[in-house]
């Protein structure tokens, strides 16, 4: 047989079945037709991957370290464009990277691709003050910074057309209650957003639509209290704790069912916390309406940390596997793409 001559679309059907992206950079790898017949954009959807926190001698590295739950492997990739920058934020398949020397020079990486994109110098309230937040969007790139000693938020959007020369920056608590309307005002106007926003008062009506039919991969957002969001995830500091909430006319809606769909959390931060559609597949974690969350798991020889999963209807919850011993609650989840 001449496996060269495969058709197009029976190479489409085989490579949707990989979720690693060593399996992907091998399949375009076997001969120069499947690479030129498959852009290298033109992968499935992923199986998230566990990024390892950066402390002390690895915070400013040039390699950021990812743990597989599918291959149970350690995968170091090399960034070199992470040297003497330490991470800010994460989501979307990207990282924010903040410069060692100049703390209001920071860039947007994606660690699997290696492209780099220089963003607008950070507002002045960033300055010996440190930054942290998330990203999230498919092909968009929303960006949300803070920091704990200022009362503003910055803002930052590349899409549709869009790519944003400086950063929009709202007041914390308007961001909080009103995140829906900023987020669609931001990506429909950019850097003209405050020109276009609207004092809403009383109810918010836009946190009434669900989002669990969506085709892209939701990030939640955090876990600030009373955030007007479509859903809340709440911190699962114990796994009875853990809720997931909508918001209707300001009352809090248990959400118990949500179909296919799962949602991934890590422990230390709801930020990286994302709702992964019904339409992904999944080899390591495949189960749907629960939630999945590292935890510390205790027996009679002392403790290790472990991937759990929680139904949400039945509330029933199941110890997925043990993680390795380097790997801490801290940790976070992180969805790996060529594509961007």
């Amino acid at each position: 047989m001449d496996w060269a001559s495969l058709p197009a679309d029976l190479l489409f059907s085989i490579s949707s079945h990989l979720r690693e992206p060593e399996d992907f950079v091998h399949f375009r790898a076997v001969c120069p037709q499947w690479r030129a017949a498959m852009s290298h954009k033109e992968h499935a959807f992923f199986q998230p991957w566990i990024m390892a926190s950066r402390w002390l001698e690895d915070e400013y590295s040039e390699n950021v370290l990812f743990y597989s739950l599918s291959t149970l492997k350690t995968i170091k990739v090399h960034v070199p464009d992470m040297k003497s920058r330490r991470v800010a934020a994460s989501g979307s398949s990207h990282l924010i990277a903040i410069d060692k020397d100049d703390d209001l020079s920071a860039v947007l990486i994606n660690p699997l691709s290696g492209k780099t994109t220089a963003l607008p110098r950070l507002p002045k309230f960033f300055h010996d003050n440190g930054a942290h937040g998330w990203l999230t969007g498919e092909g968009v790139i929303t960006v949300v910074l803070n920091n704990w000693m200022s009362e503003n938020m910055a803002l930052w959007y590349r899409g549709g057309g869009i790519t944003m020369k400086g950063w929009a920056v709202v007041p914390r608590w308007k961001l909080r209650l009103r995140m829906s309307h900023y987020l669609r005002k931001l990506a429909a106007y950019g850097n003209q957003m405050e020109m276009h926003l609207i004092d809403l008062g009383g109810d918010n009506e836009d946190s009434v639509v669900l989002l669990q039919g969506t085709k892209k991969v939701e990030l939640l957002g955090s876990c600030w209290p009373r955030l007007d969001e479509v859903f809340k995830a709440t911190r699962p500091c114990h796994h009875e704790w853990f809720s997931l909430y909508r918001n209707v006319e300001q009352e809090e809606i248990p959400v118990h069912d949500i179909g296919n769909a799962m949602v991934v959390q890590s422990r230390d931060s709801c930020t990286r916390t994302y709702m992964i559609p019904a339409s992904r597949d999944f080899a390591a974690l495949g189960s749907r309406n629960a939630f999945y969350y590292l935890w510390k798991q205790f027996d009679a020889g002392g403790s290790y940390n472990a991937l759990f999963k929680k139904c949400l209807a039945s509330e029933v919850l199941t110890f997925v596997k043990r993680l390795p011993e380097d790997w801490k609650l801290s940790d976070e989840w992180f969805m790996p793409s060529l594509k961007y």
